[in-house]
């Protein structure tokens, strides 16, 4: 997913902003719309979850405490497993790891996202080079590529995390760097350009937060498509190894034909949060897209 946010409303919302305040606009304008507020409200529950997780795990999620297959009741909320583990407690664990990596990921894309948009509009000499390589990385079939790279490496969460970014930069790059050249045109930037003020200072703290909107916009879309990205790993059993993340929980429960044997209370938790955690992020996402083209 990749937002619609053109450059010209990117410049739109910074001759108001400028006079507003960026961060403050767009969290005002964002809060105003039921998008948003919907989905913030989902992302609030399961960064709650994933809290709580830290501090209160009912049961050991990899030991088997109590029947097998055994239906949702008041002991075990989720059912347990085919040998007996409390579904519930893979679950609460589950959210704290798809976080970690989906954020990590997301951080990861901007950061790269960004050095090199920025980069490729405001230096005409690194422009043609970036866009070179941003070409080629949106050529490149990510999720396979993906799968071969981490069959070999057998990484863990950082290293996923870092795979999924270097597969997912580009398309926030060539975004930032229409933006950038677009809004090297305002005049509070043309002033900057000959009063001589150090090129770092334009780029990471003028031109930075001029392109706010569209840089949290992408990075929103970018969790969401990093959660899918690295439960299809689990899934396929080539992501970091656990047996109580998302994707495994669902790999587990389709070797052992839960479904089949009546057990859907296994699968069903985890592949509906997956759904429910990207639709929030999306939501956010799209909340702030249109915040941004009705300033």
């Amino acid at each position: 997913m990749t937002t619609t946010i053109t450059p010209r409303d990117t410049e739109a919302f910074s001759r108001k902003a400028s006079r507003t305040g960026f961060l403050g606009l767009l969290l005002r304008s964002a809060m105003r719309r039921k998008d948003f507020k919907a989905g913030l409200g989902i992302v609030a529950f399961f960064v709650a979850m994933a809290l709580i997780s830290f501090a209160y795990l009912p049961f050991n999620p990899l030991s088997a405490v109590g029947p097998s297959l055994q239906p949702p009741n008041a002991i075990f909320w989720f059912g347990t497993t085919n040998i007996g583990q409390d579904v519930f407690s893979q679950w609460l664990f589950g959210v704290r790891a798809t976080l970690l990596v989906g954020l990590l990921a997301a951080l990861m894309t901007a950061v790269l996202g960004v050095t090199t948009g920025i980069s490729a509009g405001y230096f005409g000499w690194a422009d043609s080079p970036l866009m070179r390589v941003a070409d080629v990385v949106l050529a490149l079939p990510a999720l396979p590529l993906l799968i071969v790279l981490a069959a070999f490496l057998k990484p863990d969460d950082f290293t996923v995390a870092f795979l999924i970014a270097i597969l997912s930069w580009a398309g926030m790059s060539r975004t930032l760097r229409s933006s950038v050249l677009t809004l090297k045109r305002l005049p509070y930037i043309e002033v900057a350009l000959l009063s001589n003020v150090p090129a770092y200072k334009i780029m990471f703290v003028d031109l930075l937060k001029h392109t706010l909107p569209l840089i949290l916009t992408y990075s929103l879309f970018a969790v969401g498509g990093a959660i899918l990205s690295v439960v299809s790993l689990e899934f396929i059993g080539v992501g970091p190894v656990t047996d109580y993340s998302w994707g495994s929980m669902i790999s587990i429960a389709n070797d052992n034909n839960a479904l089949l044997a009546g057990a859907w209370w296994w699968p069903l938790p985890p592949g509906l949060s997956i759904a429910i955690l990207i639709t929030g992020f999306a939501l956010m996402a799209y909340g702030l897209e249109g915040a941004v083209k009705k300033v």
